[in-house]
C-alpha cells in the first residue's frame, strides 16, 4: 500500500484567472454596447472580477478544492472554514498550508455515503449537493474539538475514487487507530 492517500484537488491560480478573465470579458462586451463611456465598462469590469472573486469563488472552494490526504503522521486537509482563509486561498494559492490532525487527536471515523448524510451548512438540513451520475463519499473524522467531513468523491489524479480505494482508506485508518 502507498504511504499516503489524497483525494479531491488541490487549489490553484484556476480560479483567480478565472476570475480576471471574467471581469475582462464583461469589461468588453459593455464596451461594445457602451463605447461612448469606456468608464462604465471599466467598472462594470472591475465589479465583475470583485463579485466573481469575492462572492463566487468562495463559496464554492470547498465543492472545487477540497484536497486532503492522508500519511503516516495523521490526516492533512484544506481548511476553508472562515471566509478570510477561503479568499486567502483563492488569491494566494502558494501560501495555502495545509491542516493537520495527528492520529492521537482522532477519536472516531466514520465514512458515508453522501446521500445519508445531513447537511449541516443548511440550517433546514437537508442532503448534500451529490452526483447525480455516481455515488460518492465522506470521511467524517471526529476529534475532541470538532468533527470534520473530508469528501471522497475524487482521487488527486482527478479519477473518481472507486470502492477498492475506500477500502484501503478504511483499512489505513484502521491500522492507525
Amino acid at each position: 500500500m502507498d504511504r499516503e492517500l489524497s483525494f479531491e484537488r488541490k487549489i490553484s491560480f484556476e480560479p483567480l484567472l478565472i476570475s480576471i478573465f471574467f471581469g475582462i470579458v464583461v469589461t468588453f462586451i459593455v464596451y461594445a454596447i457602451f463605447p461612448m463611456i469606456p468608464i462604465f465598462a471599466l467598472t462594470a469590469g472591475i465589479l465583475a472580477f470583485g463579485v466573481d472573486s469575492l462572492v463566487i469563488f468562495p463559496r464554492s472552494l470547498v465543492r472545487f478544492y477540497d484536497y486532503w490526504s492522508i500519511g503516516e503522521t495523521g490526516i492533512y486537509y484544506s481548511d476553508y472554514d472562515t471566509w478570510s482563509k477561503q479568499l486567502l486561498a483563492i488569491f494566494l494559492p502558494m501560501n495555502n498550508r495545509l491542516k493537520e490532525i495527528p492520529f492521537e487527536q482522532i477519536r472516531s471515523f466514520a465514512v458515508v455515503d453522501d446521500r445519508n448524510i445531513m447537511n449541516t451548512q443548511n440550517p433546514n438540513g437537508g442532503k448534500l449537493n451529490n452526483s447525480l451520475v455516481r455515488k460518492t463519499h465522506s470521511l467524517i473524522v471526529s476529534t475532541d474539538n470538532k468533527n470534520i467531513c473530508l469528501h471522497c468523491a475524487w482521487t488527486s489524479s482527478n479519477l473518481p475514487v472507486s470502492e477498492k480505494e475506500l477500502r484501503r482508506l478504511i483499512s489505513f485508518l484502521n491500522s492507525k487507530m
